[in-house]
């Protein structure tokens, strides 16, 4: 008669596989920057939200001076920085529950049946929360006109494309958008229409290891940006270039609970990711339970500083240059657009 081994892994053990699990599951992560929500503890925005503060770039003015003479002194400007919010304001769980007669007699393995559903459904939740805000938040986006395709059949060939990726690429930089790093996230016609190009396998041989051989992603070269598949993320002919830094997700494990009111409770973070499992036993209905908790938010860096044009410095009558950043009241006036994301669209060329 041969006897069933049981492994039952210890509490700290079972955290650590789990947050492990949902990091590789949440797969639209690459597409924001996570960060790991300690650094909120103990900070406030007054109304009772862990808030963080993100800083714009540090900048000033430079000033004309006279020549030779000394008239007048030099003028002396600060140096301005702009703080905008980062809010951990959202809550996550996920509770299961099994019966001591699951886990002794039916073989129920934490590891095969009970993390994997559990860990999935957060992940599923955290990956819709970044699909909802990349749908939704083009409103504050500096760039919603990029495009690809487009002209008539007869003149389309695959220099144009080439040359509308370079077009972008420019537009980006542009805009202010920082260079290391971008992805281009494509939906279905846009990422054909890219994997599928002759001049850019013949621009980049390498990358046909990559993208059009595993028709997952690969390196534009040309454009010095990441193909990533957008499919079912966004519409067919839709496509959005970013740099990870456009929305910042924070997730945090919370609190640790009392540990007389919890049979065990513990947390684990990796690559940003931060949650907190804590396991108890309810003797009115004989059966454990089991919550996994992440609290998170994702906020968009609006960050763009308002210049001056030419006429606008003009008006200004103070030394200002068109590039100047504009100073009022003593404080950095920004535009409220996210200028580190663009959206566009493909446009099948006509007959």
């Amino acid at each position: 008669m041969s006897v069933i081994q049981k492994n039952f892994l210890d509490p700290q053990k079972r955290v650590d596989l789990a947050v492990a699990d949902l990091a590789r599951r949440v797969k639209f992560s690459g597409l924001v920057t996570v960060v790991d929500g300690e650094v909120f503890e103990g900070t406030t925005d007054g109304s009772g939200y862990p808030t963080i503060w993100y800083e714009t770039e540090a900048t000033t003015v430079a000033r004309d001076y006279e020549w030779r003479t000394r008239t007048k002194p030099v003028q002396f400007d600060d140096i301005f920085t702009t703080r905008l919010p980062i809010k951990l304001n959202k809550h996550i769980t996920q509770g299961v529950r099994t019966t001591p007669e699951q886990e002794a007699f039916d073989e129920v393995s934490y590891a095969r049946d009970v993390l994997p559903p559990a860990t999935r459904a957060v992940a599923n939740k955290l990956n819709a929360k970044i699909e909802s805000a990349l749908l939704t938040g083009s409103s504050d986006w500096k760039t919603t006109n990029l495009a690809l395709g487009g002209g008539t059949a007869a003149a389309w060939n695959e220099e144009r494309l080439v040359e509308q990726l370079i077009e972008i690429q420019l537009a980006c930089d542009a805009q202010g958008m920082p260079q290391g790093g971008r992805k281009l996230v494509a939906g279905k016609n846009v990422y054909t229409k890219i994997a599928a190009s002759k001049s850019l396998r013949a621009y980049d041989l390498t990358a046909a290891t990559t993208v059009f051989r595993r028709g997952v992603r690969g390196y534009i070269e040309v454009a010095d940006m990441e193909l990533v598949n957008g499919v079912g993320l966004l519409g067919d002919n839709d496509f959005v270039v970013l740099h990870p830094s456009w929305a910042v997700m924070p997730t945090h494990r919370g609190e640790m609970p009392d540990p007389s009111f919890v049979t065990w409770a513990r947390a684990a973070s990796v690559d940003g990711f931060s949650i907190r499992i804590q396991r108890g036993y309810d003797l009115n209905f004989d059966r454990n339970g089991q919550v996994i908790h992440t609290y998170w938010n994702i906020e968009q860096i609006k960050d763009e500083i308002q210049r001056h044009t030419r006429q606008t410095a003009a008006s200004a009558n103070d030394g200002s240059e068109a590039g100047d950043p504009v100073i009022t009241d003593d404080a950095l006036v920004t535009t409220g657009k996210n200028v580190r994301i663009a959206k566009g669209t493909w446009t099948n060329p006509t007959a």
